[in-house]
């Protein structure tokens, strides 16, 4: 508590963060989901952000000398994810804020599972496609994270 210029006493004054946000209750350290090694690698950490670009780059590169620069799947993929932005772009509140009803499309097409699909099923078949399009989805996901894009919370905020 403090005082006024009268005298009186007033509650302790609270800061909210960034972007208009409500600070977040203090909880424990984030950690891995299996692991349960601190999640330091995330798209908010330099580390995690090396990382992530380092998988995207090697992922398209890797579509690229599977399906070669003007492969129409590739382009594809490489793009498709961010469809979710369109879907909310009209109704965006801020430019880093998404509407509620964009966020779960945009947080599954940016999910590492959609390409963990795509390749798992290129090698249960052999087809050059498949894999193609799960590096591509893959490129785009990594170069997301390295550029500090992850997951959307359910405000449309990129998660913390």
């Amino acid at each position: 508590m403090t005082l006024n210029p009268r005298g009186a006493t007033a509650p302790p004054v609270t800061h909210t963060a960034s972007r208009g946000r409500p600070p977040a209750p203090p909880s424990a350290p984030a950690t891995a989901r299996w692991s349960g090694a601190p999640a330091t690698w995330a798209h908010r950490h330099p580390v995690g952000r090396a990382v992530s670009l380092a998988v995207g780059l090697g992922a398209l590169g890797g579509a690229v000398a599977l399906g070669g620069r003007h492969d129409k799947v590739l382009w594809f993929c490489a793009v498709v994810p961010d469809t979710a932005l369109l879907l909310g772009i009209a109704g965006a509140p801020t430019w880093h804020r998404m509407p509620s009803y964009a966020v779960r499309p945009y947080n599954v097409l940016h999910s590492p599972a959609v390409p963990a699909v795509l390749l798992t099923a290129a090698a249960l078949t052999g087809r050059r496609r498949l894999a193609v399009a799960g590096l591509a989805w893959l490129g785009h996901i990594g170069w997301d994270r390295a550029c500090g894009y992850g997951p959307r919370d359910a405000a449309g905020y990129v998660t913390r």
